[in-house]
């Protein structure tokens, strides 16, 4: 290091003679020169700013400490050590000397002798502000947000908060999850931030549920939510966006993804949890939240239906019996429940796939999942709706042979009329989607039924959302039939291509 530092030196007195000579003559020799040196210019120019860098960072770190980088070069020339030798090492000493002081106040927070002052922390972070992206840095800015004392106000820079958050957002530094959680609880415009990124980027992206899958993990909000305080706090976020759009598909896609992803990160961190599921979901029946966390893969698809029954009525006593009414309304009761929507979705597909009678639990299941505003009564009048149209289209089923307009006549519309868009609710839409994935004798006029069922743009968006969501499911419990799978893929990218 000591030699290239004298050559840097030297070569600095022949490159200004250099760009010397090119700045004051325009000749064609000149150009010809300027051509065959520039390659080594942008090397020396290169190692310059190496060698500056490591000084400018030593001046801007001691200087809030009250040290001198004269007096330090002042010492290193003593001990024979030339700058370009010594300044590197001492950077790294210096930050793994802060980090071990910071991680002992942790640990002696009541310590005042060995304590580090509340105002040097404060400088400490100051003086991190500009550097936080740098890599050497990155245990300095751990050890600032995991160091904990016992003063009742933050101690830290608040524009440190900024810069971290900025720089986390934008992958420019990388943070382990005790960090970010620190972060998040010790800054909440942070946490806020971070949110709303997701949602940008969910906004600015066509509706994938392996894209939101992506864009949830990266954003590290499941393994931080792992502490309830943040759960809440990301919750709420989500229950307030859900009212914002009016129940927007996107919104309910990431909820269910985030809540999968989180109970994966639960389970992870702690095989016998920390923290009872009633302190994540404390607007719910825990007898409710436990049957929802039983995934349907872990389930015999035979019993199936006596999980769905449990879990339509434990709801349908919450929302519709006022005399059990401790655990909210029924907008609580749904939002707690379309955490697993999972469950509504496979509540679809039995009641298309059973030659017997549709449940009324199901039934109500499903008018309760797709309109939770409406009451008793209006509930009531959807499920007959939903059962008629169930009963004619298991008779399409039991059929020899069918065509479009036989689905368009189940769905409600009559036979004697010239074909037109299919006019009806999401919840009958699901129910004639799932019918064509699952009737065999439904996948040639599949896509002609597709063209009626979907007038507007709108409701193609709607289709290739529940298309999307289906094969997405089924990726996770493995219960596709191959000729379904393989149609739902073929429409959906047909779809896609028209959108």
């Amino acid at each position: 290091m000591a030699q290239d530092s004298v050559g840097l030196s030297s070569d600095y007195q022949f490159w200004m003679q250099k760009v010397s000579t090119w700045d004051q003559a325009s000749t064609v020799e000149t150009q010809q020169d300027t051509c065959l040196h520039l390659p080594r210019f942008q090397e020396f120019l290169r190692q310059m700013y190496e060698a500056l860098k490591e000084m400018g960072l030593l001046c801007h770190v001691l200087s809030a400490f009250r040290f001198d980088i004269r007096e330090v070069g002042l010492f290193t020339q003593g001990l024979g050590y030339a700058p370009a030798d010594y300044y590197p090492g001492l950077l790294k000493n210096m930050v793994l000397s802060l980090v071990s002081e910071l991680r002992e106040n942790h640990l002696n927070g009541f310590n005042t002798q060995r304590r580090m002052t509340p105002e040097r922390v404060r400088a400490l972070s100051r003086v991190c502000v500009p550097l936080i992206t740098l890599p050497d840095f990155e245990p300095l800015v751990e050890a600032l947000l995991t160091c904990h004392g016992c003063e009742p106000q933050e101690v830290l820079w608040p524009e440190f908060f900024d810069a971290v958050s900025e720089a986390f957002l934008l992958k420019k530094i990388s943070l382990p999850t005790s960090a970010v959680v620190c972060l998040w609880l010790r800054h909440l415009p942070s946490l806020e931030k971070a949110m709303l990124h997701l949602f940008e980027k969910l906004i600015s992206s066509e509706r994938n549920f392996l894209r939101i899958e992506r864009f949830v993990r990266d954003s590290s909000l499941p393994e931080a939510a792992c502490h309830p305080a943040i759960f809440r706090i990301v919750d709420e976020t989500f229950r307030y966006a859900l009212l914002e759009t009016d129940g927007a598909p996107e919104i309910l896609a990431t909820i269910q993804v985030f809540t999968r992803c989180f109970l994966e990160a639960l389970e992870k961190e702690n095989k016998q949890l920390k923290f009872a599921l009633r302190t994540y979901f404390p607007y719910a029946s825990p007898s409710l939240v436990t049957a929802l966390l039983q995934h349907p893969k872990d389930i015999p698809q035979g019993l199936w239906h006596q999980s769905l029954q449990h879990i339509s009525e434990m709801l349908r006593e919450i929302v519709e019996d006022q005399t059990h009414g401790s655990y909210g309304g029924p907008s609580d009761c749904w939002f707690a429940f379309i955490h697993f929507g999972g469950w509504a979705d496979v509540a679809a597909e039995q009641l298309l796939r059973s030659e017997a009678d549709p449940p009324e639990a199901v039934l109500w299941l499903l008018a309760f999942s797709y309109s939770p505003r409406d009451g008793s009564q209006q509930r009531a009048q959807t499920m007959e709706e939903v059962k008629a149209v169930l009963g004619r289209l298991l008779k399409l089923l039991r059929s020899p042979g069918f065509s479009a307009r036989d689905v368009q006549a189940a769905a409600g519309q009559s036979r004697e009329e010239a074909p037109r868009p299919l006019e009806c609710g999401p919840l009958i839409r699901c129910l004639l989607l799932n019918f064509l994935l699952w009737a065999p004798g439904a996948h040639a006029i599949a896509q002609e039924v597709i063209t009626l069922m979907a007038p507007t743009r709108e409701i193609t968006h709607e289709i290739t959302g529940f298309l999307d969501q289906t094969l997405y499911r089924w990726d996770h419990l493995c219960t596709a039939a191959p000729a379904s799978r393989k149609l739902a893929s073929e429409l959906l990218t047909e779809l896609r291509g028209q959108v």
